[in-house]
């Protein structure tokens, strides 16, 4: 068994080796190309040889063939031809177009940069290499560009560019320039239009139509267009950058406000007439949206008079200049006094060339400027201002020189104001607002201040700052009326004087001050003593007051005493005159009883009564309650008498009874 299987052994090898060649040779001779790719193969013997030049060889030269093999199962003539390589079909995007540059074909006629399509569709958009050459293909870069698809694009005969299509957005407009084309017209600047090119989509057409070379009086509106402009080779070795044979560049498109004129201006047509300032009126152009209509009906360079209202400048001129400086000069008075040679224009009637005599109010008006230059006057007060601030219409203050030798800065404000009947004739005199500040008052405004500041001492032209005001103002506006200019009034801002003299004055100033102060002070300090004496006068007028009526008080009160004693003196008086009457009555009625006393009782029975009485009046006890006695005498029978007389008396004069216990005779 393993004997048999070692005799088989080399007939497999060989079976084995036979199938491998046979495969290798199939595999040579049966070429599968996929859907998506091209074959490109090469004859290598037995054939003739390729004319110099050639790239690709044809009807069975030696070399690369122009033909190539598409999607599918193809049998070549191995080993006398073979497959070289494989490539992509090239896919052209919707956003895309394909330029084509044959490296082969018939050289480009003198002067042209892209090659015409003498094929035209017998290579069916370059996908048959071979039709491309035998119907005079030319090298270059192909007018012809290939739409979005796949396509079997022979890569040894054509290199293929990709190109974006070109998009005007809204609001834009697109330029376009040629790079290839007939030459312009003698005299002209832009391309005269050519049929068929299909907004410069069908270059072909646009070169075979006479299409020119430069800047295309045609434009493009706002869309998508696949122009043959700049591309870049898919290969990067082949280059970073073809060029097209058309440039678009984008501009903004022309919006005209509700509130605005478009003046335009022609760069290119027709010579203007030497003597007008603007282009005649053209119809038909579409509001110069058609170039070519307005080219074709003799449209003018330079600007258009279509939009102006009033074209003044395109006025009549049959009289001389010298006729009607002479008819405005004699009929406004105002003008008479300007200067001869004054004016730098004229002030015109409606219709001729010149500043006109009719002013328009405010408003919008639609104007073409090239033909009519409106100038804006404005009516209302103006101020120009010579200060240091920064502030609009300003010069820098004045330096001026006083009588007395000192240097002075003037800052002065002037507020004028042009009426509108003298408008015209101002701007014929001056030309403008700002000229008018500029060349007339700065410089008649500071001659004015100058020489006035020269005639008064420094510190009198401060002192005198008002008066100086008012003269310099009836110099100012006299000066100013001769160019139609109406002064409101000038002003006097600031006066700067030097610092030493400056200085001086405050010295001088602080003196008189501290003086004042001084005087000031002193009769502050009198007024004061004066009020201190009010105030101590008011502050003890209470104790005065009260003084016053105390000391009136007084006076009363003593007149009162004086009074009460003159009656009290009167009443005692009147009292000891009858006290004494009474007494002296009384005496003599005691005298009459004492004597009757005693000539009843006699001398010493008056003597004991009077006594008892007063002893009685008094209270006075002469007797003990008790009294005891040892024996009787002849003397003692006479004592007691006596004092049983003496408390009888008692008793009578007091009124009250003796007590039985009260005196008693002891005799027990």
């Amino acid at each position: 068994m393993n004997r048999d299987a070692s005799n088989f052994l080399p007939v497999i090898m060989l079976g084995f080796i036979a199938f491998v060649i046979l495969v290798y040779i199939l595999r040579k001779i049966l070429v599968n190309v996929g859907a998506r790719e091209i074959a490109i193969k090469e004859r290598r013997y037995f054939g003739r040889r390729m004319p110099p030049g050639r790239v690709v060889a044809t009807e069975g030269e030696v070399g690369i063939q122009a033909d190539v093999l598409k999607p599918g199962l193809h049998v070549i003539k191995y080993p006398f031809e073979r497959v070289v390589r494989k490539v992509p079909l090239i896919e052209i995007r919707t956003d895309e177009i394909g330029v084509v540059e044959a490296v082969d074909g018939d050289p480009l006629p003198p002067g042209r940069v892209f090659a015409p399509d003498r094929a035209q569709n017998a290579h069916n958009n370059f996908q048959d290499p071979i039709a491309f050459i035998k119907r005079g293909g030319v090298k270059g870069i192909q007018l012809r560009t290939l739409p979005p698809g796949l396509w079997p694009i022979h890569p040894y005969l054509f290199r293929l560019s990709i190109s974006k299509v070109t998009m005007i957005p809204p609001g834009k407009i697109g330029v376009v320039t040629t790079a290839d084309g007939a030459p312009l017209d003698a005299g002209r600047l832009l391309g005269k239009a050519a049929p068929g090119h299909l907004n410069f989509q069908d270059a072909e057409q646009f070169i075979s139509g006479g299409g020119q070379k430069g800047s295309q009086v045609e434009i493009l509106t706002p869309g998508t267009y696949r122009i043959l402009t700049d591309s870049i080779p898919i290969d990067a070795s082949q280059g970073e950058r073809k060029p097209g044979l058309f440039t678009v560049r984008l501009y903004e498109a022309t919006v005209i406000g509700e509130n605005q004129v478009a003046l335009v201006e022609a760069v290119d047509g027709s010579p203007l007439n030497p003597r007008d300032y603007v282009a005649a009126t053209l119809d038909g152009h579409d509001n110069f949206q058609d170039g070519h209509e307005f080219i074709a009906r003799g449209g003018q360079r330079g600007p258009a008079a279509e939009a102006a209202k009033r074209l003044d400048k395109l006025g009549e001129d049959d009289r001389t200049m010298k006729e009607i400086e002479e008819e405005i000069m004699s009929t406004d008075p105002a003008d008479r006094r300007l200067d001869e040679g004054a004016h730098e224009a004229y002030v015109v009637p409606d219709g001729y060339r010149g500043i006109q005599e009719t002013v328009v109010g405010p408003g919008r008006y639609y104007v073409n400027t090239l033909a009519i230059t409106p100038i804006i006057i404005p009516t209302t007060n103006q101020t120009v201002e010579w200060t240091s601030g920064e502030v609009a219409n300003t010069f820098n203050p004045f330096e001026v020189i006083s009588k007395d030798g000192f240097s002075m800065q003037l800052e002065v404000r002037v507020v004028f104001r042009v009426k509108p009947e003298d408008a015209p004739f101002m701007v014929a005199k001056i030309g403008s607002i700002d000229r008018l500040i500029q060349n007339v008052m700065h410089p008649l405004i500071d001659s004015i201040f100058r020489n006035q500041a020269s005639e008064s001492s420094a510190m009198a032209y401060l002192q005198n700052r008002h008066e100086e005001q008012e003269r310099a103002e009836a110099r100012v506006r006299a000066h100013l009326l001769k160019y139609h200019v109406d002064v409101v009034n000038v002003l006097i801002c600031h006066i700067h004087l030097p610092e030493e003299l400056m200085k001086t004055q405050t010295e001088k100033i602080l003196a008189e001050q501290r003086q004042n102060m001084f005087n000031a002070q002193r009769e502050a300090e009198q007024k004061r003593i004066e009020l201190e004496k009010t105030r101590a006068h008011a502050d003890n007028q209470r104790d005065l007051m009260a003084a016053t009526v105390g000391v009136e008080i007084a006076g009363k009160r003593a007149e009162q005493r004086k009074a009460e004693g003159d009656g009290e003196a009167h009443y005692i008086l009147a009292t000891g005159k009858a006290e004494a009457e009474k007494v002296r009555l009384m005496g003599e009625a005691q005298g009459v009883a004492y004597r009757e006393q005693v000539a009843a009782l006699g001398a010493q029975g008056v003597s004991v009564i009077e006594t008892l009485r007063v002893i009685g009046e008094k209270n006075v006890r002469i007797t003990p309650d008790v009294l005891a006695s040892g024996g009787g005498s002849g003397d003692g029978t006479g004592g007691l008498g006596t004092l049983l007389l003496l408390n009888l008396f008692r008793e009578k004069i007091t009124g009250s009874p003796t007590s039985d216990n009260g005196s008693m005779l002891a005799g027990k």
